[in-house]
């Protein structure tokens, strides 16, 4: 998609977010975690 320059928001997205995924966890991402589990009934995994 890139090479052929579509806009595809949804594999942007998700590369961004596997590249996120090798950083510390930000206390953004913890607080969804926390509602997650909280309002969906999602586990929360800890380290």
């Amino acid at each position: 998609a890139i090479e052929l320059g579509c806009a595809i928001p949804v594999i942007s997205l998700a590369l961004e977010r596997r590249f996120r995924s090798r950083e510390p966890e930000p206390f953004s991402d913890k607080l969804l975690a926390a509602m997650r589990q909280q309002f969906g009934g999602h586990a929360v995994k800890r380290e």
